[in-house]
């Protein structure tokens, strides 16, 4: 009698089973894309944000760049609308002169 133990003979099929399934160690490629997306969404929040703060301001000074077109429009018309009355004065003047001389 021999005192060694029965082995099971191998054969080619059989292959060895992982006692734990496969793992990236303490990196966990689900929470990296999910923080990562994550990120990306903050990022994008925040720059809409600040876009959007950013085109209320320019807004803002284009409305005052055309009221400030229209009032000096308005003052120019004006201004010639005097210096036109006043040139008409003088005419007026000059051609009284003209025949009182």
């Amino acid at each position: 009698m021999s005192t060694k133990p029965e082995s099971k003979p191998e054969t080619a099929t059989e292959t060895p089973k992982p006692s734990q399934p496969f793992s990236f160690g303490s990196m966990d490629p689900i929470a990296m894309w999910t923080a990562s997306q994550q990120a990306v969404t903050k990022v994008m929040t925040e720059g809409a944000a600040h876009y959007a703060a950013f085109e209320s301001q320019m807004l803002e000074r284009a409305h005052a760049a055309v009221s400030t077109w229209a009032q000096l429009n308005q003052d120019a018309l004006r201004y010639a609308a005097q210096l036109a009355s006043e040139a008409r004065k003088l005419g007026l003047d000059a051609v009284g002169k003209l025949r009182a001389a």
